[in-house]
């Protein structure tokens, strides 16, 4: 079922990249925002994301309606908005691989790249307004307001670079935003094309933010103590970029000698096992894992309102079940 989906999500992201009328007058530039989704130009998938956003929206509407087909443009969709914002992601944070793969500006130039996620992120409101006109629901105001939230993380995220006294609450409000906005949509969006009404459209939205924290804090996780190989990106850079992650706002707030030495630091490589082996010490890793789980709970407790005896369902709690022990 899992790969079902996400095989017919492929299907719907190609089908309306490559029939789209702005990117077949220029060759380069379809080229550029198929790699960005891990397509080659003739639809074979390269090394890629793992459709996370996508699968839970179809979970959504499956669990809601029996079916997963009337969220698949909303899904495609939700892929194209989410890659917008990891190309401009990847430039803000000087990141050179995504997916195991250069990343977008690395490859093909800042310039270039910028231009491509800007209108990536037009295609995703234009596809949000194709599916508005499927489904009869407001996918798209609800996206746009989605976006603003997510800005506003972003925004916050590398200002906290900045900063050495970030606190966990100021880290959360970040989060709601840059992470679990989109995650709640995600919900929110698969629940509205399976026929939900709005309350219960509502509660999904709720449990899929609170999911969204949860997967933000073990990217947090992962960007300190993960594998590259698995994690398809650094886990080096949120140290020497100075990364305000939750690991290091817990050490800091348990450890004065940290916090100092944090404060001077200068972004040597050299010193990313000092740092790391300083927050293990400090028991950020299992703090992480603790506040993980504690947020996946609170998902599913508002997921199971709306429980339902089908296929989607037991996919849905495969998902949440791996979520807290995932290595990418």
């Amino acid at each position: 079922m899992k790969q079902r989906i996400i095989d017919d999500v492929n299907r719907t992201i190609y089908k309306l990249l490559s029939g789209n009328e702005t990117l077949q007058k220029d060759e380069k530039l379809q080229e550029m925002v198929l790699y960005a989704l891990g397509f080659s130009p003739d639809g074979t998938l390269l090394s890629g994301g793992k459709r996370l956003r996508p699968l839970f929206c179809c979970l959504c509407c499956g669990i809601c309606s029996g079916k997963y087909e009337p969220a698949l443009t909303y899904s495609a969709g939700l892929e194209m908005l989410h890659n917008f914002t990891l190309i401009h992601d990847d430039i803000e944070d000087n990141g050179d691989v995504r997916h195991n793969r250069p990343a977008l500006w690395k490859r093909d130039g800042l310039a270039l790249a910028l231009n491509t996620g800007d209108l990536l992120y037009n295609l995703a409101l234009t596809t949000f307004i194709e599916a508005d006109e499927e489904s009869g629901r407001d996918g798209l105001r609800h996206m746009i307001h989605s976006a603003s939230r997510l800005f506003l993380g972003q925004h916050r995220d590398i200002a906290f670079e900045k900063r050495t006294d970030i606190s966990e609450s100021e880290y959360l409000h970040m989060v709601r935003g840059k992470t679990s906005a989109l995650l709640g949509s995600s919900f929110a969006l698969g629940a509205a094309a399976g026929g939900a009404p709005e309350k219960t459209v509502r509660e999904f939205e709720y449990a899929g933010r609170r999911f969204g924290i949860a997967f933000q804090i073990r990217d947090d996780y992962l960007g300190t103590w993960g594998d590259r190989e698995a994690f398809g990106k650094s886990v080096t850079g949120d140290i020497t970029e100075k990364k305000n992650t939750l690991a290091v706002i817990y050490t800091a707030e348990h450890d004065p000698e940290f916090r100092e030495k944090w404060a001077a630091y200068d972004g040597s490589p050299d010193r990313v096992a000092e740092f790391a082996g300083m927050m293990e010490r400090a028991g950020a890793p299992e703090y992480l894992q603790e506040k993980s789980l504690t947020y996946i709970r609170e998902a599913r407790e508002t997921l199971d309102l709306h429980r339902k005896d089908n296929e989607f369902q037991k996919v849905m709690d495969e998902l949440l079940d791996s979520m807290a022990e995932r290595v990418k």
